[in-house]
C-alpha cells in the first residue's frame, strides 16, 4: 500500500512568505550597507589615483562590485520567479487529494517555472515513505 500525499496549506505559506523575505533581503540588504554599496561604482580607495597600480586596483574593485550587483539581480530574479509560480500553482496543491498520483509532466507543462532545474521527462528517484 502507498502513502497518500497530501498537501500542506500552512507550510506552503512559509515557503512562500520564506521566499518573499529572501528577495526583500537580496533586493535591500545584500549588497548595501549605510557604509557602502557593492556596484560598479563600488570604490576600494579615496579619489581618483594617479599610479597605475592604485587605478588597476580601483577598477578591480569597480569589476568586483558590478559583478556582485550582476550576480545579486540575476539571483533575486530567479527567486521572483520561483515564488510566483509557488503562488500561482497552489490552487493545483489544494484541489489534488493525492499528490502522488498527479501527472508531473503535465504540472511542469502547465506551470514551467518550477522546473528550474530541467528533468523533464526523467522518471523520479524513489523516495521512501516514512
Amino acid at each position: 500500500m502507498t502513502a497518500k500525499i497530501t498537501f500542506d496549506e500552512a507550510m506552503y505559506d512559509k515557503l512562500i512568505s520564506a521566499m518573499n523575505e529572501l528577495e526583500t533581503s537580496l533586493e535591500r540588504k545584500a549588497t548595501t550597507t549605510d557604509d557602502m554599496t557593492l556596484d560598479a561604482d563600488f570604490t576600494v580607495l579615496p579619489g581618483e589615483p594617479r599610479f597605475e597600480a592604485a587605478v588597476k586596483l580601483l577598477n578591480k574593485g569597480r569589476e568586483f562590485g558590478g559583478s556582485v550587483e550582476q550576480q545579486n539581480e540575476s539571483l533575486r530574479q530567479a527567486i521572483v520567479k520561483f515564488r510566483n509560480a509557488l503562488v500561482a500553482a497552489k490552487g493545483v496543491f489544494k484541489e489534488t487529494n493525492d499528490l502522488a498520483t498527479y501527472d508531473a509532466a503535465g504540472f511542469i507543462a502547465q506551470y514551467p517555472d518550477f522546473n528550474v532545474g530541467g528533468g523533464a521527462g526523467v522518471s523520479p528517484v524513489p523516495m521512501p515513505m516514512k
